[in-house]
């Protein structure tokens, strides 16, 4: 699996979060007494699942956010390397042992 797989899966995983937050406020019935309750729990789940994405999202090697590259990384334009340390985000996530 090469590092711009492992940032697909992120993505997909934030989708996947958004999604669910949604589906969860679509089917919490809404009374006034339980409102400000609902809508602040929802709030917070939606910033939990943007926050992981935002920490999840960065260079395995150097641990640089990827966020500002995210479009052109899930679009695959061209070869792209982390701002920091330079490695291709084409190049396989974790290299073996016997590897030099």
């Amino acid at each position: 699996m090469t590092i711009r797989h492992a940032l697909r899966l992120w993505y997909r995983l934030l989708w996947m979060g958004v999604l669910t937050v949604g589906v969860l406020a679509a089917s919490w019935q809404a009374t006034w007494d339980n409102h400000w309750f609902r809508a602040g729990l929802l709030g917070f789940c939606l910033v939990c699942v943007v926050g992981v994405f935002a920490f999840g999202f960065r260079c395995p090697r150097c641990r640089t956010s990827l966020v500002p590259k995210a479009p052109a990384i899930l679009t695959e334009v061209g070869a792209l390397a982390c701002p920091k340390c330079g490695v291709s985000l084409d190049e396989p996530r974790r290299r073996s042992a016997n590897a030099k």
